[in-house]
């Protein structure tokens, strides 16, 4: 029997994708939109019911002529999928409180916004649609050590049958602007897809809130072979036989002048066990294989030494492949067909 798998089209771009350090956001959200204060009263006077509609309707006004994504828009229940969740907080240091939160039609795709007052008046200076993908989504403000807070959350970057990657963006209001500080990896599997190499993937992170502006972060890490077993199904994977497995941690340090978290990668550091810039670009670089053998190769040329016959045979072929063709597959997918953005493959 033949499986049928569905890929949403954005995921081409992991298959092939060049080394980067974290996942970037190439648009700027900022904007400078009058906002009257009448709603911004009616927003803190919010008793959180589902009755927000009116409020939606007037934010989109103010907006115009740019509106709010509703994908389900004839969904038999009216009330399906709105979020309205704003707090006032003081995102910057300075005197004064800013509002925050998501709002939109449909929980699928709300809009992170921040507002902010200045000479009395309220402006909304950024928005940006958030893809969640049928999960509710959060927003969250840590208090690091810095005057400036970091507000994140979760977005979806792609999914499927046997493909899944997500990732946390990380933000901060400097001098009235909203800055995209940092962008990590979350959860990112493949299973299948004709890759070679699979993977599994999941982040941790926390913050250093007592002496410098910081974040810890950690990933657990397994690659492993997929369809290369005598007969196995194009999809089948083989998890059980690690090919580079490990759990590591790194700090993001953050930069004053660039107004980025930065990755520090210290020369001390042991170039086989812990975390380079190249290993944790391979967690969103699915079937990037030159990149992989570049990152890991100390990991991969000490399971040659010291694996088992089985992970000692596959890294052989592996790497044989990699040298010869850029790229290891063990199966070409064909596409069957196209609906919108939505690739059919078998």
């Amino acid at each position: 029997m033949r499986r049928i798998f569905v890929l949403i089209a954005l995921a081409i771009f992991f298959l092939h994708a060049d080394a980067q350090s974290e996942i970037t956001v190439q648009k700027d959200y900022n904007v400078k939109i009058k906002i009257p204060s009448e709603w911004i009263e009616k927003i803190r006077a919010y008793n959180y019911s589902k009755n927000n509609k009116e409020l939606i309707s007037e934010f989109e006004s103010y907006i115009k002529p740019d509106t709010l994504a509703n994908p389900h828009a004839q969904h038999v229940n009216e009330d399906y999928g709105r979020i309205l969740n704003e707090a006032f907080v003081n995102l910057d240091g300075k005197p004064g409180e800013e509002l925050i939160g998501l709002i939109g039609w449909d929980v699928t795709c709300p809009y992170l916004t921040v507002f902010k007052q200045e000479q009395g008046n309220w402006y909304l200076i950024y928005l940006e649609e958030i893809d969640t993908f049928y999960e509710s989504p959060s927003l969250c403000i840590a208090n690091c050590f810095s005057p400036n807070k970091i507000f994140y959350l979760k977005r979806v970057d792609d999914h499927g049958s046997g493909i899944y990657i997500d990732h946390y963006s990380f933000y901060k209001l400097i001098d009235g602007k909203v800055y995209n500080c940092l962008n990590l990896v979350n959860e990112a599997h493949i299973y299948g897809w004709g890759l070679y190499m699979n993977q599994a993937i999941k982040m941790n992170f926390q913050f250093d809130g007592d002496g410098s502006d910081e974040v810890l972060v950690d990933y657990n890490y397994n690659f492993f072979p997929g369809a290369i077993k005598k007969g196995a199904c194009s999809w089948c994977v083989s998890d059980d036989i690690p090919l580079v497995k490990g759990d590591a941690s790194v700090y993001y340090k953050w930069d004053d002048m660039q107004f980025i978290y930065k990755l520090d990668v210290q020369t001390y550091q042991n170039q086989v066990d812990d975390l380079t810039a190249d290993k944790i670009s391979c967690f969103g670089a699915f079937g990037n294989d030159t990149l992989f053998v570049r990152a890991f190769r100390g990991q991969i040329n000490e399971v040659l030494k010291t694996g088992t016959m089985q992970q000692k045979a596959i890294l052989k072929k592996y790497l044989t492949l990699v040298a010869k063709d850029k790229v290891a597959i063990t199966k070409k997918m064909q596409v069957t067909s196209k609906i919108s953005n939505t690739i059919f493959y078998k």
